[in-house]
Order: C-alpha cells, then structure tokens, then sequence
C-alpha cells in the first residue's frame, strides 16, 4: 500500500534536479547580497565622526588668543555645539537613508534577474518537457528519447563553462567588491552609456540570467522526461507524494545553503560555494562527455541496449577502465542516494578514458586559471620562487631599470 501511494525512483530524481539547481540559484542569490552589502563602520567611529564635527570652538585646533570674544560671540558659540552636531548627525543619516535605498534598489534587481533566469529556464523546461510527453502519448514517439544523451551532454557541457566561468569571477570578490557593485550599478543605471567598464557590467549581469536558466532549464528537462519515463510503470496514485517531497527537500536544502551564506565572511563564503561550484561543473563535464559515449554506443548497437540493465553488454568495453553493475545514478528504479552523489559530484558506475580525463582537464584548467589569476595579483611565492631559480625575475627586473634609465635620460635632455 505504501509502495502505491510513494514512489522512491521519482522521489530521488525531483531531488537530485531540484538540488543541483537550487544549489547553484542559492548560491547567486547570496552572491550577490554579499556583493551589494553595505561596508560596515563601528559605533565608536560613528560616534567620533559626529564629535568632532560639532566639537566647541574652544576645543578645535584653533589657538585660544586668536581671537576676542564678545558677549554676542560667546551667546552664538554656545549655540553652535548643538547646531552643529544636530545638523551632521542629520545629514549622516539622509546619506545612509539614500545609500540604503540605492543598495536595496540594486539588490531586487539583481535578485530579479537570478529568479526570472531560474523561472525562464523552469517555464521554458515545463513547455518542451510537456511537448515531449504529449507528443508520447499522443502520437506514441519520444523525440527526446531518440537523442536523450545528445541533448544532456550538450546542456551539461554548457553549464560546466558557465560554472567554471561564474566560480572563478566569484573568487575575486572579496577584492574587488566595490568596483564589482559599480559595475553592477552601471549595467543598471547607464542604460545608453557604452563605456568598457558598463559592457563588463551587462556582462555580469547577463551571467547572472543565463547561469540559472541554462541549469534550471536542463534540470527541469531531465525531471519531466525521467519523471514521464517512470511514470509509465508506477502506479498515478505514487507519483504526487514522491515528486513534492524530493522538490521540497531539493529547495530547503537550497535556503539553507543560502540563509547561512548571509552570516559567513565574504572570503569564506566564495571559498566555500566556488569549491561547491567546480565540483558540480566537474561533474557536469564529465556527465557530458559520458553523454555523448552513450549516444554512440547506442547508435552503434542499436536502442534496445537500454533494456540490457547495468551487466555486460550495457556499455562500451573499448577504452573502459571501471565498471560496476550496482551504484547506477541512472537507474529509474534503485539509484537511491547514487543520484545525489551524481548530482553533486558527478558520480557514475562507468568510467571512460574520456570521462576520466575530462574530470581531470577540467580541474587542471580551474587550477590554471587561479594560479593565472593569483600570478597577476602577486600573490603567488611558488611562482615567484621558480622564476627567481630559472632567472626570470633577474631578467624582467634589469629590463625595467634599464627602461627607467633611458626614460630619465629622456627627461633629463628634453628639459
């Protein structure tokens, strides 16, 4: 009766598509609240601020016998204090209104470009999705079967770059957090300026649609066809329990990673969900090259393989290194936790030498590209080091005292 009412193989597929992407949509969100955060000043300098500017003349640093006082003047002074300090804390506090106002302005509109990529991705998955499976059973021919792997490779290699890309740009916040809310503020604001600083802007901005829709979009592909594809075996009565409750746990899994990101630091809040990040783009390109094997393999033998299970005769044994015919993230019916590890580290039961070597191609360039960018920041000793053994640094640095020579030379002539 229980097996009638909730069905285990839907309920861990919602919540392996409903994880993976609400992971990576949680994450922009406090991406983009811990960008657009407000810097924070101590009470005590606050407090400092305000005391100085409405300090008494007699305690400025102006000397006490450069002047006479008259009645008058001394009457206007003993106003002054109070004026002042009235007057300072007023204005301070209609700056951090007007500021509040601006971030919070920035703030939904960042968010709203997060949540309308996340729901473009979700309506536009819902409508193909629902287009595959009236075509299913109405005219008794899965389209997207017939290129099921062509289609998951392609959205997953997609989103691998994207995470790569997104994560590596999430690195340098910390350091560059008010250029990046400039920047972010221009893309917004400076609606006809095309200036580089604004392009680079839009470009974030546009990152920040196009991640979630790419992901959410190919997660709400594979849920509605996977989900169309157990269906046909599982009694109706089964599918609504399992589908909501591996959706609810997807997204409050998702608000958590998202409400806790608020009070972490900055640096280790991006060190944190950049490292989550790469290891679900790893995964993502791996998945995809292991997608497109699949598909040749099918071509190659034909589609019935799909019904030889996980046992001998399901994969390709040219250029195999492992496989094992229990732990499939695959399996419609007993994936179970397999398909959260697959979601999140990209897992499979089969490896390739393509599989096997795309997972590592893509973390030797993620490593590449972060000693690239330390390198350009100077921060990296290693480097340094190697450089200072093979005589690089020698060089590069009697280069640049011979340029600053001539140029003083230059100087020195022309005057």
């Amino acid at each position: 009766m229980a097996k009638n009412l909730f069905s285990v193989p839907i309920f861990f597929i919602l919540l392996r598509e409903s994880l993976e992407a609400s992971i990576i949509v949680s994450v922009l969100l406090s991406l983009v609240q811990q960008v657009v955060a407000p810097p924070k000043i101590s009470q005590s300098e606050s407090t400092d601020q305000l005391a100085s500017a409405g300090a008494p003349p007699g305690q400025s640093d102006v000397p006490t016998g450069s002047a006479v006082a008259t009645p008058g003047s001394q009457a206007k002074d003993a106003r002054n204090p109070l004026d002042d300090t009235a007057s300072v804390a007023s204005q301070h506090t209609n700056a951090s209104e007007a500021g509040e106002i601006r971030r919070s302005e920035l703030l939904r509109r960042l968010r709203w470009q997060i949540i309308l990529g996340a729901g473009s991705g979700l309506l536009l998955a819902l409508v193909i999705g629902a287009a595959f499976i009236a075509v299913w059973f109405i005219k008794v021919v899965d389209l997207f079967s017939a290129a099921e792997e062509i289609w998951e490779g392609v959205f997953s290699l997609i989103a691998s770059i994207l995470i790569l890309v997104m994560g590596l740009a999430m690195l340098r916040m910390d350091r560059a957090k008010a250029k990046w809310r400039r920047k972010l503020s221009h893309a917004f604001a400076a609606k006809d300026d095309n200036s580089g600083d604004d392009q680079s802007g839009k470009a974030g901005v546009r990152m920040l649609f196009m991640l979630p829709f790419v992901t959410v979009l190919r997660e709400g592909l594979e849920a509605v066809v996977f989900v169309g594809g157990v269906a046909l075996g599982q009694p109706a009565s089964s599918i609504p329990l399992a589908a909501l409750s591996g959706l609810v746990i997807g997204l409050i899994v998702g608000y958590l990673i998202y409400a806790s990101s608020s009070r972490t630091r900055l640096s280790a809040f991006l060190f944190g969900s950049t490292s989550l990040l790469l290891l679900i783009g790893a995964g993502l390109m791996s998945k995809a090259i292991g997608a497109f094997e699949r598909h040749r393999f099918n071509v190659m033998v034909g589609g019935d393989v799909a019904e030889a299970g996980d046992g001998p005769g399901s994969f390709d044994v040219v250029g195999n290194i492992w496989h094992l015919n229990c732990c499939n993230p695959e399996n419609k019916f007993d994936a179970k936790g397999w398909a959260v590890f697959n979601a999140i580290l990209g897992w499979s039961n089969n490896g390739s030498i393509a599989t096997v070597v795309s997972y590592i191609a893509y973390w030797l360039i993620a490593i590449l590209a972060l000693v690239r960018m330390k390198h350009k920041e100077g921060r990296t000793t290693i480097v340094d080091k190697l450089t200072n053994t093979i005589g690089v640094s020698r060089f590069r640095d009697a280069l640049r005292r011979r340029n600053l020579e001539r140029r003083a030379q230059n100087a020195e002539l022309s005057s």
